[in-house]
């Protein structure tokens, strides 16, 4: 590869190219998605490099059979003199979607000995150098191809490919909602093929929604609250022929119970914390679950956690964060001091880290002011919740 210096992968998309029309379409993509990492996979010639090379306005200095970018142009180009199957597997999962300005086979071929799973693989999106058509070609769902098919192809007005079952049939799919989610569920990859293999076959699928989640429900059955607690009973012919039924909640324990059930949990929680120096990480833990016990609040709906700046280095704190997976975020006493007039007032709190309270106004900041449940103490350790809106 030319560029000497690490590669910069800010960008989350790349565009790979091997013709110089193939670059002149992407540049077009790259302007109009305004942003786009382009690779320009070319072999030299001895005509067209001798000392320097130029691609759009950016000169590079030919040291060593490598070219080190003198200076970057607006295009953001980089000519690559790596054959093609060898140069993709250095970028293959640095950047969350590929678009290949190329025949759809020289990618299969060049893609085969990458790919992984649905759930790994970056979005592989492909069209040909006019721009003609536009194919979602790899992680369609999960990876997101084929929205940003669909994206790019309206840009540059062309023809998108999308071949996903559950897509050309008008329907939803498992997978997506709990993309939309951000959601966790138990055998998440059987679940997904069960689920949408049923859809797409015009098998019933249940769903009940449990809070106001926007979300696309074409193809399943939705259900009330009424319909769950008469899941499993002899009494309504329609619910008695679902094999199936996904719940959506981020509740600890449902109301109702079936063999049926497929639960999916979104990720919309997010907590505020306080607690005093030194506090212990086990502690911290048990206290947690008191608190989601409590509140019955399942763990895995847990999106973010956060805290006063002066509890940056707090290791129960961290500790915490690292056990749910999650970020722990930091706010500063200006950023706290903004809402927490808001909530019960402290003076101790105020004498000791400069603001009234800190587990409420993080979570009212964590989500943009959803508060859920008030603050709770657990010796030493305060927590609230907030709700983020999907």
């Amino acid at each position: 590869m030319i560029r000497t210096s690490n590669m910069n992968t800010e960008n989350n998309i790349s565009i790979v190219c091997i013709t110089d029309n193939g670059k002149n379409l992407a540049v077009e993509i790259q302007k109009k998605l305004k942003e786009g990492q382009i690779y320009f996979v070319k072999k030299k010639s001895n005509e067209e490099f001798q000392e320097f090379c130029n691609i759009g306005n950016d000169d590079y200095l030919m040291n060593n059979d490598k070219i080190e970018i003198k200076q970057q142009n607006s295009e953001n180009i980089i000519r690559v003199e790596q054959k093609l199957k060898d140069f993709v597997p250095t970028i293959f999962n640095k950047y969350r979607y590929i678009v290949f300005i190329m025949a759809t086979g020289i990618v299969v071929r060049t893609i085969a000995p990458l790919i992984q799973s649905k759930f790994q693989d970056p979005a592989v999106i492909v069209t040909d150098e006019k721009g003609t058509n536009v194919i979602s070609l790899l992680s369609g769902h999960m990876g997101g191809a084929n929205e940003m098919a669909l994206y790019i192809s309206h840009l540059i007005e062309s023809n998108p490919v999308i071949t996903t079952a559950t897509d050309v049939n008008n329907k939803s799919s498992l997978d997506m909602i709990a993309k939309r989610l951000n959601g966790y569920m138990e055998n998440f990859r059987d679940n997904v093929l069960k689920v949408n293999s049923m859809i797409v076959n015009n098998k019933p699928v249940g769903l009940f929604i449990d809070g106001n989640y926007d979300i696309d429900t074409r193809g399943f059955t939705i259900l009330e609250y009424e319909d769950m607690l008469n899941l499993d009973k002899k009494n309504n012919e329609e619910i008695n022929d679902l094999e199936t039924v996904v719940v959506i909640s981020n509740k600890q324990k449902l109301d109702f119970e079936s063999k049926k059930i497929i639960k999916l949990v979104p990720k919309d929680i997010v907590l505020g914390v306080g607690c005093k120096k030194n506090i212990d990480s086990k502690h911290m833990k048990d206290s947690l679950r008191e608190f989601l016990h409590i509140n019955n609040i399942d763990k895995n709906s847990i999106k973010a956690i956060g805290s006063i700046e002066i509890k940056k280095d707090e290791q129960a704190i961290i500790d915490l964060a690292n056990y749910l997976g999650v970020p722990f975020k930091i706010f500063t006493v200006e950023e706290i001091a903004q809402v927490d007039y808001l909530y019960s007032k402290s003076e101790w709190v105020k004498k000791n880290v400069g603001v009234y309270s800190v587990a409420e106004p993080c979570a009212h900041l964590l989500s943009e002011g959803n508060m859920i449940i008030e603050k709770q103490k657990f010796k030493g350790i305060t927590f609230s919740a907030g709700r983020v809106n999907k």
